[in-house]
């Protein structure tokens, strides 16, 4: 306006007049700025979190005011805790009230405080806004995936099989301890039926058996060095917690008794044996303390108690990770001397990153150097797991993501094999 003013005098004037009214529209703007007090904002988080699982975190937002406004929010979240979506956002009517919700999600066990949020106001007339903070300190632990569990036993009471590769928990028609009585269905062998109970209900009546209650599960965790690694985003070590805790319910579901012991240059802690599904919350609290350590792990000193508290037979499941043959040489020799009375089961995680590059074709790698050094390093880690297995050791060596399932299953196929 004031540069057509240069041709045409009105210009200068209608240039000033809009000046005018949009000081004006300004100053009402700002003067009917929401006041703090008139936004009210509560939160809703659980007290406990899985690892790794989004959780619904909820807001319940109050707008006092006499005329809509935009509301948007956003956490000021520790380091361990990552927001999708980072900030959400609504429009209240006057004197309206919404929830306005975000998935919560933790990447490091341990128990944290969510501080504070901002919120930001923006009127209808959209020229200012007001931004302030809000202090709704809350408690958080993030606990090891309990989620799991949860959906384990739904799909158990549906009847369904485990959707991530679970195998069915109750193996009907295997093992040798006596269950329960069923009619006669085809296909069912003919030495389960029992005779006695037939010629009573004059109907063919067959033995349902179970694989045998009461053995020991141990599960031995290595919180040193060895398991301190990340594998997107979250610990190599949260990846054994979240798979014991799974092994831990599924055995005390079968009727097991479950210890458990970690350790790294001493033993940092250990649950004694423990039955029955109500005893789950009690390993998921020894499970929720455990963080790794910078020190190299003292096998002598882990298999010397293990040998001291437990004589009769077992699974040992030793959760850590193998270098090559000479570095783990303490792992194999007493893994083997446990081979004589128990079961030995060693689990470790394999790294993708390094896998992918190995198994890459020379022409897709530019630097042939780290193929090489990636070769080489699979192939000592292999001569390391071969070892064990060429002196009775089981192993379990698998992808991060699938060792849970892997974990159970291998479990269970040991109970269905009497292995025990």
């Amino acid at each position: 306006m004031f540069m057509a003013g240069a041709a045409y005098d009105a210009a200068h004037g209608l240039g000033i007049v809009y000046l005018v009214l949009l000081a004006a529209y300004m100053a009402v703007d700002a003067a009917l700025l929401p006041r703090r007090a008139k936004i009210t904002v509560e939160r809703a988080v659980p007290g406990r979190i899985s690892i790794g699982v989004p959780t619904r975190v909820a807001f319940t937002v109050r707008n006092g005011c006499r005329r809509p406004v935009a509301i948007e929010l956003a956490e000021d979240l520790p380091p361990p805790f990552s927001a999708a979506p980072a900030q959400v956002a609504g429009k209240l009517e006057a004197g309206a009230s919404a929830v306005l919700e975000y998935r919560l999600i933790g990447t490091r066990r341990g128990a944290y405080v969510l501080p504070a949020m901002d919120v930001r106001v923006l009127p209808a007339m959209g020229l200012f806004y007001r931004q302030f903070r809000l202090e709704l300190p809350s408690d958080v632990q993030v606990f090891p995936n309990l989620v799991n569990i949860k959906r384990y036993e739904l799909l158990l009471r549906r009847g369904a099989s485990f959707e991530q590769g679970i195998a069915r928990l109750r193996q009907i028609g295997q093992g040798t301890e006596f269950e329960s009585l069923r009619p006669y269905t085809a296909g069912d062998e003919l030495s389960r039926i029992d005779w006695k109970v037939t010629s009573k209900h004059a109907r063919l009546i067959v033995k349902n058996y179970q694989t045998e209650r009461q053995q020991s599960v141990l599960a031995a965790i290595d919180v040193g060095r060895a398991t301190a690694g990340e594998f997107e985003g979250i610990s190599r070590l949260d990846y054994y917690v979240n798979a014991t805790l799974m092994l831990a319910y599924v055995a005390l579901r079968q009727g097991d008794w479950f210890s458990l012991l970690a350790f790294s240059d001493r033993i940092e802690s250990y649950l004694p044996p423990v039955r029955h599904v109500k005893s789950i919350d009690r390993v998921a609290r020894a499970l929720y303390e455990l963080q790794s350590k910078l020190v190299e792990a003292n096998y002598s000193a882990a298999c010397e108690f293990v040998s001291r508290k437990y004589r009769k037979r077992g699974l040992i499941c030793l959760m850590t990770d193998v270098i090559d043959r000479d570095a783990s040489s303490v792992i194999i020799e007493h893994m083997t001397r446990f081979a004589r009375y128990h079961l030995p089961l060693a689990v470790t995680l394999s790294n993708p990153e390094v896998l992918a590059v190995a198994e890459a074709p020379l022409s897709s790698r530019p630097d042939s150097y780290s193929k090489a050094v990636a070769l080489d390093v699979t192939e000592a880690r292999e001569e390391a797991l071969a070892a064990m297995r060429s002196r009775g050791v089981d192993v379990l060596d698998v992808n991060p993501h699938a060792v849970m399932p892997e974990l159970i299953n291998r479990y269970l196929l040991i109970k269905s094999r009497h292995r025990l």
